[in-house]
């Protein structure tokens, strides 16, 4: 189990890596863009529509990588060092009862929502541009997809914290558990 949990955390980071390249071109496009518009007063057709899908695919390529780093919004009342030890069970029952079917539900639509977007030819409707959206809504099912594997790992983590032998998530550590 903690290979398979090693391997999705590794999954999680390379989606992370990958949002982060998407930002990157995202700034570089629209820097382009607002270029084109105010200086050159030339602007784009697509400008508007691929920013939006590259915010949206950067965000939801990046929700394991922030659940699997713990870098998420927290309410620190809850989530303070003091609580630390016992908050583990607040979040076994939370992720199984709750967010685990819940984000596996949405996978599961998302991926419908993908079919039918592909095999209809579905447009956004907006613009001159007017894009095709299943390459967008692939990505939404693949964030989300993601993001339901990260969470049966961090059920499994706190499966194995709570019974004392925590799967190490530091590198540096890793030959040690």
């Amino acid at each position: 189990m903690r290979a398979i949990v090693r391997a999705i955390d590794r999954l999680s980071s390379c989606f992370g890596a990958l949002a982060a390249l998407v930002v990157v071109v995202l700034v570089v496009l629209m820097l382009y863009d607002v270029l084109m518009r105010y200086v050159f007063n030339a602007p784009t057709t697509w400008g508007n529509d691929l920013n939006t899908f590259l915010m949206g695919g950067s965000f939801l390529l990046s929700i394991a990588y922030a659940l699997a780093t713990d870098s998420h919004v927290r309410v620190d009342l809850l989530y303070s060092a003091h609580t630390r030890d016992r908050i583990k069970y607040v979040d076994l029952i939370g992720f199984v009862i709750v967010v685990l079917p819940t984000v596996a539900w949405i996978t599961w639509g998302l991926w419908g929502h993908f079919q039918e977007a592909l095999r209809t030819g579905e447009r956004t409707g907006s613009g001159g541009w007017n894009p095709v959206v299943w390459p967008f809504k692939a990505v939404m099912f693949f964030g989300f997809a993601i993001f339901t594997l990260q969470i049966a790992a961090e059920v499994i983590k706190r499966i194995y914290a709570i019974a004392g032998s925590p799967i190490v998530q530091d590198q540096a550590d890793e030959h040690a558990v």
